[in-house]
């Protein structure tokens, strides 16, 4: 495709997500998934380079193998501690601002997202399923930032901890430099000698991301704060997902059964691609500018 054909089009897509937003009248809810935040250098699931497409056998963690066995404990903050830096280092990208901007102009009145790596700005974005920033104690809830958890998982494993430092880019030996959207790292190792740590105010609970596995439930809370925002809104805007999760498609399918509008900006075919108004097959940052330039 050529150069003119290609922004051709991309304005054309850009006026498409325009009308929408005016449709809503300043009351679009807007939900996200992983291909927003590729741009950013974190990898999505079922994208062109996703998971799914490098690794076909790849099965992500589940919470009750997580909270049943001390070796995939092992195994998942040992490719976790490998692995989030490259979430740390995670800078938001161009669709993380035209989809603050749009909030701010009053053209969005709530985000909610899929995403765990916390790239979303302002304050009215609804983690679905939390965030990788953050630790708990499954026994006591106490909750500690994951950076300080990061420190002591380095302190516990030396000799980890000077590999990592002497090969920033993972690619030394049998490891591969492929983190997941989860922010753990693809490696083939021996993790039988890692060591993680047991909760400081309880001295005996087990620490575990804040973030939802799969086998895991949405806390009630955030479930009904999501079905809160879907229900004041007048129109729903889903970028960068393929929804296939159904705690993402289920909003979808809320707003729907309300008589909403519902648009989707995401490359691929999605979950709801028979029942939505809109279905914009595209790359978000480009076609999200565009569109914010149109509504200034």
């Amino acid at each position: 495709m050529s150069l003119l054909l290609k922004t051709s089009q991309r304005r054309t897509h850009a006026q498409q997500i325009i009308e929408f937003l005016k449709r809503g009248e300043g009351k679009c809810a807007v939900l996200t998934g992983a291909g927003v935040s590729t741009d950013s250098g974190v990898p999505d699931y079922r994208g062109p380079s996703g998971v799914y497409v490098r690794n076909k056998d790849y099965k992500p963690i589940r919470y009750q193998e997580f909270v049943s066995s001390h070796s995939i404990r092992q195994r998942y903050w040992a490719r976790s501690y490998l692995g989030y830096p490259r979430i740390l280092q995670a800078r938001p990208n161009r669709t993380h601002f035209a989809i603050h901007e749009l909030e701010k102009r009053s053209w969005v009145n709530g985000i909610v997202t899929q995403n765990v790596d916390g790239l979303h700005l302002g304050n009215n974005v609804l983690e679905l399923h939390g965030s990788l920033h953050k630790v708990h104690c499954l026994s006591c809830h106490h909750t500690i930032p994951r950076a300080e958890f990061q420190r002591k998982l380095s302190l516990l494993n030396p000799i980890l901890a000077e590999w990592a430092i002497l090969n920033p880019d993972r690619e030394a030996g049998d490891v591969a430099s492929s983190v997941n959207p989860d922010g753990d790292l693809e490696i083939t190792w021996d993790y039988s000698d890692f060591v993680y740590p047991a909760c400081d105010a309880c001295g005996v609970g087990m620490y575990k991301p804040s973030v939802v596995f799969f086998g895991e439930n949405i806390p009630s809370t955030v479930r009904d704060e999501s079905f809160s925002l879907i229900d004041t809104s007048n129109s729903v805007l889903a970028v960068g997902t393929s929804l296939q999760v159904y705690s993402a498609f289920r909003l979808i399918q809320r707003a729907k059964a309300q008589g909403k509008r519902v648009a989707v900006l995401s490359l691929g075919p999605t979950r709801a691609d028979g029942v939505v108004d809109v279905k914009v097959d595209d790359g978000s940052s480009d076609v999200l500018e565009d569109v914010v330039e149109g509504l200034a």
